[in-house]
C-alpha cells in the first residue's frame, strides 16, 4: 500500500505521525513524505527609501557644479534561487528527521517542493505517485477563517486524485468539544 503524507514543518502537521506509525505495520507499506514550502520572495537587507543625494561642488555664491550621488544598489539578504535551495534542503532534512521517528521496515521516500500553490503541487505529485491514500492534517477552520485562508486539504479532497484521510489534531477536537459543551 502506497501512502503519501504531507507536512508543512509544523507540529500541527506532525499530528499524523501516530497514524502513520500504525500504517507502517501494514504489509508492503510504502511511504512518500511530501513537503511543499511557499515560494519565497526576496527580502531587502535594509528597508528604507533609496534616493539619490544631490551635492554641489565649488566655492562661491552662484558657482559650482551640481552632481548626484547614487546610493549603492539594493542588496538582498539572499537571492531567490538561494532561498529556494535553502527551503528544499531544510525540507529534506526535516522529512528525513520524520522518517527516523517512524518504524523501520517500510520503504520511505521524501520529496520537497517549493510552490506558490501547495495544493496544486500535492495534486500533481499524487497524479505521478498514484498513492492508495493521502494522509493530511487539517486545521478544521470554519466560517470566516475558512473563507479567508481556504483549505489545502479541501482542494486535495475535491481533486479526487486519491482517497484522503484527514487527521484533526487533538487540540482541534478538544476545542470543538469544549465549544459544544458551553
Amino acid at each position: 500500500m502506497k501512502i503519501m503524507a504531507t507536512f508543512d514543518g509544523s507540529t500541527f502537521a506532525e499530528s499524523t505521525l501516530p497514524l502513520l506509525e500504525r500504517m507502517a505495520r501494514l504489509p508492503d507499506a510504502e511511504f512518500v513524505l511530501l513537503a511543499v514550502a511557499q515560494e519565497p520572495h526576496g527580502q531587502r537587507e535594509r528597508d528604507r527609501i533609496r534616493r539619490p543625494i544631490a551635492a554641489v561642488l565649488g566655492g562661491g555664491v552662484g558657482g559650482g557644479a551640481a552632481f548626484f550621488i547614487q546610493p549603492p544598489p539594493e542588496r538582498y539578504a539572499e537571492g531567490k534561487a538561494q532561498a529556494v535551495q535553502r527551503y528544499l534542503d531544510e525540507g529534506a532534512a526535516y522529512l528525513h528527521g520524520l522518517v527516523r521517528r517512524l518504524p523501520s521496515g517500510p520503504i520511505y521516500s521524501v520529496e520537497t517542493h517549493v510552490s506558490h500553490d501547495p495544493a496544486a503541487t500535492i495534486i500533481e505529485r499524487s497524479l505521478v505517485e498514484q498513492p492508495d491514500v493521502i494522509v493530511m492534517a487539517t486545521h478544521g477552520r470554519t466560517g470566516l477563517a475558512h473563507m479567508l485562508f481556504g483549505s489545502v486539504a479541501e482542494r486535495v479532497v475535491h481533486s479526487g486524485v486519491a482517497p484522503v484521510l484527514l487527521v484533526h489534531p487533538e487540540e482541534v477536537v478538544q476545542a470543538r468539544v469544549a465549544g459544544r459543551a458551553t
